[in-house]
């Protein structure tokens, strides 16, 4: 039989005919009726897919390339005899194309990485020059302030070469008006002169016993300040010295317990060897610190035990009398340094809550604080949380953001959830500052490992990825904490990564249990949205994805379909009806039925 072959002309316009390029439409030789059915049916759908998406605005390479693939799927289906080879072929040209989308992901990447790296010499030379600008600009500054020293001390010099030296000042002397009364007199005795030499001579007096206190009752201002530094520096060193004091008695009070049982197995009647009885002994280590006669030895030895209550009793009374005068600064140092925590306490902080100053005035408070913070490096253990929380109100209240940076950063507080909440609300209240409070209380709350509020914070940066991370490898990351995130934060973005496998390990959420967690939220549009980028890929993904879901039943299903019905979505919710009612076992009841529910169909 002879082959009939087929002419260029025809075989362009066959694919002009399925691209819907005008012209004339020349179809090859249809055998039979069949075929030339099907082979109008897949036109018709081809043209009816284009034109919707040409509608929507929604039409370029890619809705094309799954238009006709989807075309060629039914071809396949049709021609039996020779499915395994268009198979075959659509398999390859799937690769192709995958192939090449992959390897422009890759020429961009490589492009991006050559532009950085062609720009690092650049950049380099830029920073060396800017380098030997400020180097220049620091020798011309010095030069100048040398300068600028040298005249000035010529000035002092010149000044004081001039100037013949002056007596101390004395202090300027308010007016007096005559016709006022004396204090201390009456009206009678001030006119009185024995009565007005009498009090001369008392006045004369006053005066040279202040000037004798003057001499050996005061000290400098700068003395008591020496005097704060030694006792801090004291303090610090008492500290260490304790530690030391410390592991030396617990040393003393192992070597003790073990010195009474030797001498004890010496008396006995030595069943067990002495190395047995020696490791028993090691073995109860909470025996041996527990060990009541070696503790009391401990407190006879001990020289502070005496005098401690009296020290203690003596540092507060200090820090009584500076309060009393209004030196906070100094009371907030010591209160900050005192032996065993006596002073860093709620107490001492309510006391410095409680003084009143002007706007312009440090707030004792802050300054309590800030001290607080400084020592607890010193003390070698953070802040507690309920001062810590306190700290950082106290600081966002006043606006010292850079303050509680360092803090957090430095780890001298204690974390606790209470306290991401007070920083993440900060940064709602002040936008300005959000950015920074949305880090540090993702710092805090995966140290307290708060672990759906860490997720959420990185979400709400925009960090979806990293956040998806770290719930798949956090094994303690629930379903109730998947909902959270999904409820608190929905994004196009969270939602596609919690329904679709997530490097090999299973969805965290299905379709529908993320659909109808949505719906109970203010945020079901992102839901319906879902479901529309499923069956835009074709009724199959969509019917593919109802059927997989084995955690939303079909009563859930019909109540997704009922809230796409009420919310203009007709379309896909006749879909999603049809998909579960053509289930095995599944009926629909009517509609007029207030009781109405897809049950499960008796088998007879």
């Amino acid at each position: 039989m002879a082959r009939r072959e087929k002419s260029p002309h025809a075989s362009t316009e066959v694919m002009k005919s399925f691209h819907g390029i005008s012209g004339p439409r020349v179809l090859p030789p249809i055998i039979s009726a069949r075929d030339k059915r099907f082979l109008t049916r897949t036109e018709e759908y081809i043209e009816s897919e284009v034109e919707k998406l040409s509608a929507a605005g929604q039409l370029d390479a890619e809705q094309h390339y799954i238009i006709y693939g989807q075309a060629f799927d039914k071809v396949i289906d049709y021609c039996t005899d020779y499915k395994r080879l268009l198979t075959a072929i659509k398999q390859e040209y799937d690769e192709f194309i995958d192939a090449t989308k992959q390897g422009e992901i890759n020429a961009v990447h490589v492009h991006a990485r050559m532009k950085r790296l062609a720009s690092e010499p650049t950049t380099l030379m830029y920073y060396r020059k800017r380098a030997a600008e400020l180097g220049d600009r620091i020798d011309k500054i010095n030069k100048d302030s040398r300068r600028i020293e040298n005249e000035l001390q010529k000035l002092v010099d010149e000044k004081r070469v001039k100037t013949p030296p002056i007596e101390e000042a004395s202090p300027p002397r308010d007016e007096i008006n005559p016709a006022a009364l004396i204090p201390g007199m009456t009206i009678e005795d001030s006119l009185n002169m024995d009565a007005l030499i009498k009090h001369q001579q008392l006045l004369e007096d006053k005066k040279c016993a202040l000037k004798a206190d003057m001499k050996t009752k005061y000290v400098p201002i700068r003395r008591k300040q020496d005097l704060d530094i030694k006792l801090s520096i004291a303090l610090q060193d008492r500290e260490e010295v304790a530690l030391i004091n410390q592991g030396l008695l617990d040393s003393y009070r192992k070597k003790r317990v073990i010195a009474d049982t030797i001498s004890s197995w010496a008396k006995s009647d030595k069943s067990l060897s002495l190395y047995e009885t020696l490791a028993q002994i090691i073995a109860k280590e909470n025996e041996i610190k527990e060990d009541t006669s070696s503790t009391n030895v401990f407190e006879d030895l001990d020289p502070r035990k005496s005098q401690e209550a009296e020290a203690l009793l003596e540092y507060v009374e200090r820090f009584n009398e500076l309060f009393v005068n209004g030196q906070y600064k100094t009371a907030a140092v010591y209160a900050a340094h005192s032996p065993r925590g006596i002073l860093r306490n709620m107490e001492t902080m309510e006391r410095f809550r409680a003084v009143v100053v002007s706007k312009e005035d440090v707030s004792p408070l802050m300054m309590f604080f800030e001290a607080l913070m400084e020592s607890s490096s010193l003390a070698k253990h953070p802040v507690n949380a309920a001062l810590t929380l306190e700290a950082i109100k106290c600081a966002l209240s006043y606006d010292k953001v850079e303050l509680v940076i360092h803090w957090v950063t430095q780890q001298r507080i204690t974390f606790s959830e209470a306290l991401g909440d007070v920083i993440w609300d900060y940064g709602e209240r002040e936008p300005y500052h959000k950015v920074t409070c949305l880090a540090l209380a993702q710092l805090i709350y995966r140290k307290c490992s708060c672990l759906r509020k860490a997720a959420l914070s990185m979400c709400v940066q925009g960090q979806i990825q990293g956040a998806l991370d770290y719930t798949h490898q956090s094994k303690r990351f629930l379903l109730d904490d998947y909902l959270f995130l999904l409820k608190k934060c929905p994004t196009t973005e969270l939602i596609n990564g919690l329904t679709k496998e997530w490097n090999g390990k299973p969805a965290a959420l299905s379709v529908g249990q993320a659909v109808l967690s949505l719906l109970c939220t203010d945020h079901k549009e992102y839901g319906f949205q879902l479901l529309e980028s499923i069956y835009q890929c074709g009724e199959a993904a969509l019917e593919q994805v109802i059927l997989n879901d084995v955690v939303c039943t079909p009563e859930g299903w019909v109540e997704i379909a009922e809230e796409c019905s009420s919310n203009d979505y007709r379309q896909l919710s006749e879909k999603i009806k049809s998909i579960v009612i053509s289930q095995d076992g599944v009926v629909e009841i009517s509609s007029k039925d207030e009781d109405a529910k897809i049950m499960e169909h008796v088998y007879m």
